[in-house]
């Protein structure tokens, strides 16, 4: 089974990097580009999807349906490599937002349900 570096990048008990099986580094893979913001990385600026913050565009299914897209675009852009997206749902739960991707390793052909999490702050 391949293994990749597990992100965030961490160092284990031995001094050597860590590293996250096929699945795992996907689910990590998915995660860090739904909550990272377009130009928070220095070199990467275009990288992210920022999802966090368009949830506060309006409480519509157009917004819903537009953040789906977006979070579509950026897995296609960012990780088509590694996954094929099946199904994107995006809900507001109180003051928690979730995201539901369904989604199919390349490599493999296993399909994966994921559920990310994120306590939604309110716009500056």
């Amino acid at each position: 089974m391949a293994r990749t570096l597990n992100v965030p990048f961490q160092i284990g008990a031995l001094g050597a990097p860590r590293t996250a099986g096929r699945k795992v580094a996907a689910r990590q893979q998915i995660e860090q580009l739904l909550f990272t913001l377009p130009g928070e990385r220095v070199n990467r600026p275009d990288f992210g999807c920022g999802v966090q913050r368009l949830v506060f565009s309006a409480a519509s299914a157009e917004a819903a349906a537009a953040t789906e897209y977006v979070i579509r675009v950026a897995l296609h852009n960012f990780l088509s490599d590694i996954l094929t997206v099946d199904a994107v749902q995006v809900t507001v739960d109180d003051v928690t937002l979730v995201v539901d991707i369904l989604y199919t390793l390349v490599a493999t052909g296993d399909e994966l349900a994921d559920t990310f999490r994120r306590p939604l702050e309110a716009p500056p």
